[in-house]
């Protein structure tokens, strides 16, 4: 039976990405997920395609608490304060609107100086990080299929940055799951489409260097027109989904 093998979320986009137990899943996502993100000085958010390093600086998020640190390689640790927030910031990335509010302090600062250039760190609302949709979907047995290069202490399933790993099924099978509506834990989502993927997932999780030609290795197991892995879906009923919750039709 499919369970729910591990919950991953990225409270700053294109910082690394970083493990949960249990998350409450919204009509917008989870809250701590992509809940904050920066902006380069010409206005764009910053990725991890532009600044690929920016994986190996591992956040941490507090909303009750109102606070952010971050940790960076070399065990620095440095944080701000989320309530002394400046003036509203706007930027688009995907077509879609990214709007929040400036988080001054050394955060924004230590960003600025590990990637080479001045980033603004901006805190949104729920749902303003994400790209395709509120929640990402793929099988541990998919991640293993596409031949995804192995580092120490790190799941392979990393790089692909999804919200939830699914254990119990054979590779693709969750491709099966579009246009269904499945009960995970409390919450019940409704798939609507599989996820194209980009070169960011050629890049190591842990340090950001270039170490796989992922692209082209779903594209030789999968054809040229199938580049994907993985599915998005939306929130039919609000719930708290836990590592170990069964996945079934709903």
């Amino acid at each position: 039976m499919p369970t729910v093998d591990a919950l991953t979320i990225a409270p700053v986009k294109a910082l690394a990405a970083v493990r949960r137990l249990a998350v409450r899943l919204d009509p917008d996502g989870v809250a701590e997920d992509r809940r904050l993100f920066l902006l380069r000085p010409d206005g764009s958010v910053a990725t991890q395609r532009r600044h690929p390093t920016l994986t190996a600086v591992v956040p941490d998020l507090d909303l009750a608490a109102e606070s952010l640190s971050v940790t960076f390689p070399d065990g620095t640790v440095v944080g701000s304060d989320l309530r002394p927030v400046g003036e509203p910031l706007h930027a688009t990335l995907f077509g879609k609107s990214r709007t929040g509010r400036l988080v001054p302090g050394e955060v924004a600062e230590a960003l600025s100086s590990y990637v080479g250039e001045p980033l603004r760190l901006v805190l949104g609302p729920v749902g303003v990080g994400w790209d395709e949709g509120p929640v990402s979907l793929v099988s541990t047995a998919s991640v293993a299929a596409v031949g995804v290069p192995t580092e120490p202490a790190v799941d392979p399933a990393a790089r692909f940055r999804m919200l939830l790993e699914v254990g119990g099924l054979v590779p693709y099978d969750e491709e099966d799951w579009v246009g269904q509506d499945l009960r995970v834990g409390e919450a019940v989502v409704a798939v609507t489409h599989r996820l194209g993927r980009c070169v960011v997932i050629e890049h190591s999780p842990r340090t950001g260097a270039k170490d796989w030609a992922g692209v082209r290795a779903l594209a030789g197991l999968r054809g040229p027109q199938a580049v994907t892995l993985g599915v998005i879906g939306t929130v039919r009923h609000p719930g708290v989904v836990r590592v170990g919750d069964v996945v079934e039709p709903a």
